[in-house]
């Protein structure tokens, strides 16, 4: 090293010169500090989180109780139009012969059971209700409908046969059975052309007669709890009965 005129000279260093490493900077130095998630921060975040759930399972509940209220529904339907279908069926065949009237009479009694009001019975040769292999599958017989109970008390639509000339003053036989527990009552109003009766009536006197209008109402559970029962209706002219008008038909319906 020289100095000349106040100024400090550096010559080269040759190969084998040796000089002082230049000391390196702590790595931690070289980082730039991390911030971290503050009490308020994660408390702000749990709560979103919570909301965000509390609405997903909202929409999910509330699709899966459409979903279920939905296919209830369309259970109760097939249930309630196939019991009136082979209602109806079984009604347009009743038969009535003036040599016996009671005994082929149309028959309507109260039945406090369930939803409904009524029972209703009829001579038919119709099979419905009937369970194949029957003896009553085939050939006359009385038929019952109600609302009744089943073995364990479940409230239902009950099916009851006998013989239509049995002699119903003593014991004989009958065969009941459950038909569905979907529905749970029956109603009956009778169109009576009697000119100085009420023309629509809710009860049936005449048992060695034959009405030849019916309007019956069934009655199932409803979707809800709280709602009214799901009702399905239908007018039934019956064939044999006294005849019945167009004027009669658009009064009732």
């Amino acid at each position: 090293m020289r100095e000349r005129m106040g100024v400090r000279e550096y010559g080269s260093q040759g190969a084998g010169s040796q000089h002082a490493p230049t000391p390196l900077r702590p790595y931690a130095l070289t980082l730039k500090p991390r911030r971290a998630f503050t009490l308020l921060e994660i408390l702000i975040s749990m709560v979103i989180l919570s909301i965000a759930l509390t609405l997903a399972w909202q929409t999910f509940s509330a699709a899966t109780r459409a979903w279920t209220g939905g296919r209830k529904l369309m259970d109760t339907m097939h249930h309630g139009d196939f019991v009136l279908s082979e209602l109806s069926a079984a009604l347009r065949s009743m038969a009535f012969f003036e040599s016996a009237p009671e005994k082929y009479g149309f028959r309507m009694d109260n039945n406090p059971t369930g939803s409904g009001e009524h029972s209703i019975s009829w001579v038919t040769a119709s099979p419905a209700f009937i369970p194949r292999g029957d003896r009553f599958e085939t050939g006359l017989h009385r038929i019952e409908v109600g609302a009744g109970t089943d073995e364990e008390g479940a409230e239902g639509l009950t099916v009851t046969v006998w013989s239509h000339l049995t002699d119903e003053e003593g014991e004989f036989e009958k065969k009941s059975w459950f038909i569905t527990d979907t529905i749970n009552g029956l109603s009956c109003r009778v169109y009576d052309d009697h000119p100085d009766e009420e023309r629509w009536r809710n009860e049936w006197e005449h048992t060695n007669k034959i009405p030849g209008l019916i309007e019956i109402t069934l009655y199932a559970d409803p979707i809800k709890k709280q709602d009214d029962p799901v009702e399905f209706r239908q007018l039934i002219e019956i064939p044999l009965g006294p005849p019945i008008t167009d004027e009669t038909l658009s009064e009732a319906r």
